[in-house]
């Protein structure tokens, strides 16, 4: 190894010399008398390459040494395969969801590996994007391809803060794909039409006991599917009339307060569950499928275009601000969403859980209001 006695004792050569110091690096004397740092080293490409690392004595051997390292890491790093990255930026987002890791996984695997899995990450360029989004495009995916899309640019977005690429290739290809219709889920906000939604699910007799009672307690608390399908029983706080839901959609604790006639309806979820799902379903402890409540609707005769059971959600929207005259940031509040003022619900953090019961009560009582409609 180098040091500075023996760089000094150098003389000038008649031609470029170079001197080993370590691992790559060496100090290069030309014949006006310069000494430069050189780091020889191969490339992503497996060619071997100079980088000059600075000119000595003003960086110094320590100095040139601590840059040779950190240029071999991002060499090393500009390896890594898109599939390793892809896998490491699924673990990094940390989903709480099983459903929607799995599916964030099965596009993964099924639109990006075959072509861009074994690429070095860095390599990727646009061109070998667009062909993918294309491609999903032309099959009339649309809304997919722009999902897919946005996946990839995460991947990419994670690939340039861990020094495995310089640059975001999908970025440039935002907007590339036509963009998708917005489809509100079907859901009706009429008022007779939503008392004989009512009614038809009271009447329904052809219906499992735990999936007449989930669609019966629905209308009364909105929520998603998910979460009232896996809802346990001990996230019911009878004492303090509120269920609790440890984490939502958006990964936040959900509170509902609870109205007497929601109270003795889930009292006979209860009393008819396995003790652990608070709707239980075809086997014992487990919860119910993804599609039993929207089938459970169209076997009652309510089409898919017409109702479906993300639709109790626009429903109680409509018809609570139409009909009931109830606070509309109180309603998204009970809804779940989110403020979109960020910095504003930085600050406001606070439950206005009084109010919400009150907003709770008003629209409990005008469904069994509707329910009593001759």
């Amino acid at each position: 190894m180098l040091t500075n006695t023996k760089i000094q004792r150098l003389k000038i050569p008649l031609k470029i010399e170079r001197y080993l110091d370590s691992d790559g690096l060496y100090i290069e004397l030309t014949k006006s008398g310069s000494r430069i740092w050189r780091y020889r080293y191969k490339n992503y490409a497996g060619s071997w390459t100079m980088k000059t690392l600075g000119s000595y004595p003003n960086t110094s051997i320590e100095k040139a040494r601590e840059l040779r390292d950190e240029l071999a890491m991002v060499v090393e790093y500009k390896s890594v395969l898109f599939i390793d990255t892809a896998s490491e930026w699924l673990e990094y987002k940390g989903y709480t969801s099983f459903k929607n890791k799995h599916l964030v996984s099965r596009r993964i695997e099924n639109y990006l590996l075959p072509k861009l899995g074994s690429m070095t990450i860095s390599h990727i360029k646009p061109k070998d994007i667009l062909p993918i989004l294309k491609q999903i495009e032309a099959k009339g995916h649309l809304e997919l391809a722009r999902r897919v899309q946005n996946i990839l640019s995460q991947i990419f977005k994670y690939g340039v803060q861990n020094l495995y690429c310089e640059s975001n290739p999908s970025q440039p290809l935002q907007g590339c794909t036509k963009k998708p219709q917005v489809r509100n889920m079907p859901a009706i906000i009429e008022e007779a039409e939503f008392t004989q939604l009512l009614r038809t699910i009271d009447n329904a007799e052809n219906l499992m006991a735990s999936v007449k009672l989930c669609l019966q307690v629905a209308p009364y608390v909105f929520l998603r599917s998910e979460s009232i399908r896996i809802a346990k029983v001990d996230h019911i706080d009878f004492n303090r009339k509120l269920w609790i839901i440890p984490k939502d959609k958006m990964g936040r604790e959900h509170w509902i307060p609870l109205t007497k006639p929601l109270i003795k309806l889930l009292e006979l979820a209860i009393e008819a569950s396995d003790s652990v799902y608070l709707f239980t379903g075809t086997k014992a402890q487990s919860p119910l499928s993804e599609n039993t409540l929207n089938k459970a609707l169209r076997s009652l005769g309510i089409h898919k275009d017409i109702h479906v059971f993300h639709g109790f959600r626009s429903s109680f929207s409509t018809l609570a601000r139409e009909h009931c005259r109830l606070d509309g940031d109180l309603i998204e509040l009970q809804l779940g969403h989110i403020e979109g003022n960020k910095v504003k619900a930085a600050y406001d953090r606070s439950m206005r859980l009084e109010e919400r019961r009150e907003l709770m009560y008003r629209w409990s009582k005008y469904l069994d209001q509707l329910k009593c409609l001759q």
